[in-house]
């Protein structure tokens, strides 16, 4: 486990950020199609008509699967590597050119439970946690029932 953790991070450090182009196309994105859709997983995507005004973030997707492989996740890392830049271990952050909009993925891998979260927004690493919190008062309609998220 530990030397896969390394091997993540070693492939992550080598692989090059992408220029501006990064916004559309993402590696991510086949990693959120492609195992989003198995059983035992669950696909979370929230666009900003859902978040409203109360975040700064416009695009939010997360992607928990319950039993994740040594295969998956060298393939998650291997997407974020060629997409994202390296800011840490587990976040990664890369700003679009002069642009104010930043995009973000968040992984975790604990007893075989991945969780990949990629957001969007407008704001700095540095408020990346307060708009995390605005999510948990958002509530969205679900066959005319409210759900808190």
């Amino acid at each position: 486990m530990k030397k896969l953790k390394i091997f993540c991070l070693l492939l992550v450090f080598t692989m090059p950020s992408l220029a501006v182009s990064a916004q559309d196309g993402l590696n991510i994105d086949r990693i959120f199609n492609d195992y989003g859709r198995q059983k035992g997983s669950v696909l979370l995507v929230l666009a900003k008509d859902v978040l409203g005004e109360h975040s700064k973030i416009s695009q939010y997707k997360s992607l928990i699967v319950a039993s994740a492989d040594s295969a998956m996740l060298s393939n998650t890392c291997a997407a974020i590597g060629s997409d994202l830049g390296a800011d840490g271990t587990v976040m990664y952050s890369l700003r679009m050119g002069k642009s104010t909009t930043y995009e973000y993925a968040l992984l975790s891998y604990k007893a075989k439970k991945m969780t990949l979260i990629y957001i969007k927004g407008d704001f700095p690493p540095d408020e990346l946690n307060a708009e995390l919190k605005k999510l948990k008062n958002l509530f969205i309609r679900v066959n005319n029932k409210q759900i808190k998220l």
